[in-house]
């Protein structure tokens, strides 16, 4: 059987502003924006050139970093394209971000200024007051604080004209995001121009995204999956974008079925509060009929999930709408691999984008492993990282027959048409009695259970077998004190290999996630030891 590839692209060495400006010079008065207000094309490209001016004047140069500390808004993106014309360089944060936080990626990455909301000032104000950063401005989107900049009023008062620079667009940074990682302090990873253009095309052509198109901007921008999978490529083709500023279940489908959106990017968790909504009697039926697609990323998505809401939208919502599935990572721009339209295989993350490869390998020996047999996956192609910020080059990649290759971290395969399939992460693997269990299998299985809501597994320590996995459960409401735990591992038993039994089950209120829907397993891991260490 031949493997699925896509076709080779051509990728125009431009900037990432020049994206913005080139679809505003085609179509100027097509609407950027439909909401949270309607903004054209040809304004939001002003925009960006009024805050590019100001920066400058600011003192920005080409290669200093910004950071960008706010929740999705026009503002934020704004600034995106601002400080990429004036040849800064990007560190979004997380907008939930306490002090510390806040302090640590600003002064690793060495930011010579900051963009926040007025209620986050505070955190700000005490971050420069502990004089370990760089920080030398502060612009305040809402209310001015006192010895900030107005963003609002930057907008106001500077003419279009940023200065020009000449770039190297394969060297030269766009965006600086920061990874969590599962050990250890976050890391910056280094996005050049080149990177983030020409994933933004790899995706458009993967998604089959159009000018026509409407897509909801619902996931967080300030990481690399928002940033550039669904706002990039919307500029990019001059699509409209209805951005919400944080997911609410109802109003998201009223958006959608007001806006006509077609296109929507998505994690795990979204799909079950969006079915968990929609299967409720008191419910009313919405029309969704535009939208072509839901895409599930971050993290698989378990099967009976995506076939839940499938089945909930189709009767709901008067939608044929499409789960599809992918794969990337912020060191990959993000987008590696996706499920192609003419065949889509939900339990996999699909082929790989244009110019991309990959390999499996030993994790141990780093040797090639044949077709369908589990390993390592690793990739390389022209929207992988050039680095780890203030790391050696050679971290995060492994050499071999004398080519560089991005390591993931990621425990899969790939069948014999090329389509991956992602098993778990590599360090979060089970060791039981020398087996391995990947903690993802054994979620997927017990989301298929009738009672359960939620779930995430994890290995218990365990002097005699090594660990166990143990189960945490979010039981549906209607099933609370109804099941037994007993009846759970049971239910598990019957329907897997004895050694990926679950040993173990709590039930709990909340699974912990990331606001970009990661599972944080390691977090569970944390307070299992925690207890362990208080016996």
């Amino acid at each position: 059987m031949v493997a699925l590839r896509r076709p080779p692209l051509f990728y125009p060495e431009i900037t990432v502003d020049e994206v913005l400006r080139r679809t505003a010079k085609r179509r100027p008065d097509k609407p950027a924006f439909a909401y949270p207000e309607e903004v054209a094309f040809k304004d939001f490209n002003m925009l960006a050139s009024k805050f590019a001016a100001a920066l400058a004047d600011m003192g920005v140069k080409k290669g200093d970093r910004v950071c960008v500390y706010l929740p999705n808004s026009i503002e934020f993106e704004v600034a995106y394209y601002g400080i990429a014309r004036v040849g800064g360089v990007l560190t979004p944060m997380n907008p939930m971000f306490k002090e510390m936080e806040v302090e640590f990626q600003a002064t690793d990455s060495e930011a010579v200024g900051i963009v926040c909301l007025d209620k986050s000032y505070p955190i700000v104000k005490k971050v420069i007051e502990g004089g370990k950063t760089k920080l030398e401005w502060v612009a305040v989107v809402g209310e001015k604080q006192p010895d900030t900049y107005s963003f609002s009023e930057l907008l106001e008062k500077y003419p279009r004209s940023p200065p020009k620079h000449v770039f190297d667009v394969k060297e030269d940074l766009a965006v600086l995001p920061y990874t969590a990682g599962t050990t250890g302090l976050p890391k910056g990873v280094m996005l050049t121009h080149y990177n983030i253009v020409t994933n933004m095309l790899q995706t458009t052509v993967a998604f089959e995204i159009h000018e026509n198109d409407v897509c909801l901007t619902v996931l967080p921008l300030y990481h690399i999956y928002a940033l550039n999978v669904t706002m990039g490529p919307a500029v990019y083709v001059g699509a409209t974008q209805v951005v919400m500023q944080r997911f609410d279940v109802e109003r998201f489908c009223e958006l959608v079925e007001k806006h006509n959106v077609t296109c929507v990017n998505m994690v795990t968790p979204m799909f079950l509060y969006i079915a968990d909504y929609l299967e409720k009697p008191q419910t009313r039926k919405y029309d969704w009929s535009a939208l072509r697609y839901v895409n599930n990323g971050a993290a698989p998505i378990p099967l009976a999930v995506a076939q839940r809401f499938e089945k909930v939208v189709r009767e709901k919502c008067n939608s044929s709408v499409i789960v599809m599935h992918g794969w990337g990572l912020t060191e990959a721009s993000p987008v590696v691999a996706s499920n192609p339209y003419y065949k889509i295989k939900v339990e996999s993350q699909g082929i790989l984008l244009s110019d991309t490869e990959h390999m499996v390998i030993d994790p141990e020996t780093g040797h090639e492993l044949p077709v369908g047999e589990r390993g390592e996956i690793i990739v390389k192609g022209p929207q992988v990282m050039k680095g780890y910020w203030k790391k050696p080059p050679d971290e995060g990649f492994i050499t071999i027959k004398g080519e560089k290759w991005l390591r993931t971290g990621d425990l899969g395969y790939v069948d014999e048409e090329g389509y991956e399939h992602l098993v778990d992460r590599i360090k979060e693997i089970i060791k039981y009695k020398g087996y391995t269990v990947a903690p993802f299998e054994l979620e997927d299985l017990l989301m298929k259970h009738p009672s359960v809501a939620d779930v995430a597994v994890i290995g218990k320590p365990e002097p005699v077998v090594g660990e166990i996995p143990k189960a945490f459960i979010v039981l549906k409401p209607e099933c609370k004190e109804k099941v037994a735990k007993e009846e759970i591992i049971d239910w598990v038993k019957e329907r897997i290999s004895a050694y990926k039994r679950i040993r173990e089950v709590e039930f709990v209120d909340k699974i912990p996630r990331s606001m970009a829907g990661k599972l944080l397993r390691r977090h569970l891991k944390e307070q299992e030891l925690k207890k362990i260490d208080e016996t």
